[in-house]
């Protein structure tokens, strides 16, 4: 933050010593979860700049009278070199964040040569086009995991665990899904979830008042383990229901009376949300909304509301409570701490520091 490099600049003119700057950090320490991606518009023009290089690699491989493989191997070492540029001189991080994933995109247009080519679709959904395809969706998911893991041990800037995480999550899941059931194959989503989440929290325990830089590494370990724990559980939870009542069509779902799926959903999201307040991540309760909202909606045309006023009223009153939580996020996590019997374990309350 422009804070803090203002701290820092003090420092090394000598104006405040180090320890008055780590009390001036700690007493502008925030309740919320800081992260700062974009610096200014430099930034983005810098991007733009990016995209329209990346953009230039198709038009290469017609005109370079050079190997395509070699085309694609200039490109990603470019996008390296200049992703070392951003981070070690002009620490500019979202120019930075973009180069790596320009060259993340080259490996894989490299690893397409020898494995074949598959789009990223199918490579999240390569279960649905057969074992061959499978097969080659693994090949490359391992190839951009690789790339993807060589960039944050070089450049250890914490968005990139989002990438990799996202990318050695859908390698297990295809894996799993060659070779396990599909229930069992869904699970695989929701303990690389839950291990997000773990190391999330035990990076939060270093730091709970994050001034520092763990706080953003386990904000984006949230940020990928929020969904991934929650949706898994739900929508388990929803083809169960399916499967129990032979229902194939949502058209013969909703008219079902589903009472127990309605408080078995609302728990759950209750649930998630109360974990979000005790951890002071707002992600864990953005990743229920979704199927809060439908349920409610659900149980509001069951009510004999109809359809139509049900998906207005319901959303609506959704989101005036999520802006009001937002706005009493530190009233309600207080609150909420004041009653718990191990309220240490958790990051205090605004007011506590």
């Amino acid at each position: 933050m422009a804070e803090q490099d203002d701290l820092a600049a003090s420092v090394a003119d000598g104006i405040i010593t180090p320890e008055q700057a780590d009390a001036i950090r700690h007493k502008r320490a925030a309740n919320d979860e800081p992260f700062k991606l974009v610096g200014n518009f430099g930034d983005v023009f810098l991007c733009i700049g990016l995209l329209f290089v990346y953009w230039a690699q198709g038009a290469f491989m017609l005109i370079a009278d050079v190997p395509v493989l070699w085309v694609h191997a200039g490109f990603g070492i470019l996008f390296w070199l200049i992703a070392e540029f951003f981070v070690f001189s002009t620490r500019r991080k979202f120019p930075a964040v973009v180069a790596i994933a320009l060259f993340a995109l080259s490996v894989h247009k490299i690893a397409a040569l020898y494995f074949g080519g598959i789009s990223f679709t199918n490579m999240a959904l390569a279960y649905f086009t057969g074992i061959e395809t499978g097969i080659r969706a693994i090949e490359h998911l391992a190839v951009i995991t690789g790339a993807l893991f060589l960039a944050l041990l070089r450049f250890r800037q914490p968005i990139i665990v989002l990438g990799l995480g996202l990318c050695a999550t859908l390698l297990a899941f295809a894996m799993a899904q060659l070779y396990m059931a599909q229930a069992p194959a869904r699970m695989v989503l929701a303990a690389c979830g839950i291990t997000f989440l773990l190391l999330g929290f035990l990076l939060d325990m270093k730091d709970k008042a994050r001034t520092g830089i763990w706080h953003e590494w386990a904000l984006w370990l949230f940020v990928l383990g929020s969904p991934l724990t929650v949706h898994p559980i739900f929508l388990g939870l929803i083809g169960e229901q399916l499967t129990a009542t032979q229902t194939g069509s949502f058209t013969e779902f909703i008219k079902l009376d589903l009472e127990g799926l309605i408080w078995a959903v609302t728990a759950l999201a209750a649930g998630f949300s109360l974990l979000g307040l005790l951890l002071d991540r707002r992600s864990l309760v953005a990743s229920t909304l979704l199927y809060l909202s439908a349920i409610l909606t659900y149980a509001t045309f069951r009510s004999g509301l109809g359809l139509s006023t049900a998906a207005a009223v319901v959303p609506l009153t959704i989101g005036i409570l999520v802006i009001l939580l937002g706005v009493g996020w530190d009233h309600a996590r207080a609150a909420l701490l004041r009653i718990v019997p191990f309220r240490r374990a958790f990051r205090p309350p605004h007011f506590d520091r």
